[in-house]
């Protein structure tokens, strides 16, 4: 519900640096239709990581990335080599003691389908705190013109042995043939209620066009979390009002086999 504000192994996708923090993991989110997942391999750290996706949100095509750390840098890159669906993608990295810095690049340049795409995030930690500010800028140029401009601030803080609760703000504007603006503002929660189970929810107020028309999207769900193994549950908020709904929308699992 956060996006990229939280660190998080899909987001691989949009800084594929982060291949390398999170090399030796398989992930998947599977839904009643299309499915997010990828494997992240690094046999020998100073190689770097290889690694191989599809992000379901965005498209239905397949990604490879590879990432090396050089100099407390981490580099990556990215793209889908399939044919009618090339993307390439470049991003950098690095911590420096309580603060790090991510930035990517993306794009795409066909006669039917051309756009860039540029992340920067800084996220700052002190004591329990985390500030995460962000940019993001997605300019199209096929088959119409625009630019889209997302600028935000989310404020983390630990709780509770690993938990953590967060609140933010975004504003989302396009201009060109395209218009929009948008205000969204988020918070959440990642709470353990015992040595195995973690209570998840996320919650997102949009607004149009200043503070006008509002819409509210919640998503509750439970982790299970056995040693490296965890296995995330999408609850079903409408099972609330309507017995007969399915109680699960979806899961996701996580393996971060390279700890074992």
């Amino acid at each position: 519900m956060a996006g990229d504000y939280l660190d998080d192994v899909t987001n691989i996708n949009i800084y594929p640096q982060q291949i390398m923090i999170y090399r030796n993991s398989l992930y998947g989110d599977i839904a009643s239709g299309l499915e997010n997942y990828g494997i992240i391999i690094s046999p020998v750290s100073k190689y770097g990581a290889l690694a191989c996706w599809q992000n379901a949100l965005e498209t239905t095509e397949f990604y490879i990335g590879y990432a090396i750390t050089l100099f407390n840098f981490d580099i990556g890159i990215a793209g889908s080599p399939v044919k009618d669906h090339l993307e390439f993608g470049l991003g950098i990295g690095r911590t420096f003691f309580d603060r790090r810095f991510d930035l990517s690049f993306h794009g795409t340049d066909t006669d039917d389908d051309a756009w860039y795409k540029f992340n920067l995030r800084i996220t700052k930690r002190k004591g329990d705190f985390a500030v995460v500010p962000k940019y993001a800028l997605d300019y199209v140029r096929e088959p119409y013109e625009c630019n889209r401009h997302r600028i935000g601030l989310v404020l983390q803080r630990l709780i509770l042995n690993e938990g953590f609760v967060y609140l933010g703000a975004e504003y989302d504007f396009s201009r060109g043939d395209v218009q929009n603006d948008y205000t969204n503002v988020y918070a959440g929660l990642e709470v353990p209620v015992g040595r195995r189970v973690v209570l998840l929810l996320g919650v997102k107020e949009t607004f149009i066009k200043g503070f006008e028309s509002p819409e509210w999207f919640i998503e509750p769900g439970i982790s299970i979390r056995i040693r490296e193994f965890m296995l995330d549950f999408h609850l079903n908020k409408e099972r609330l009002f309507d017995r007969y709904t399915n109680l699960i929308n979806s899961f996701g699992l996580e393996l971060r086999f390279g700890r074992f």
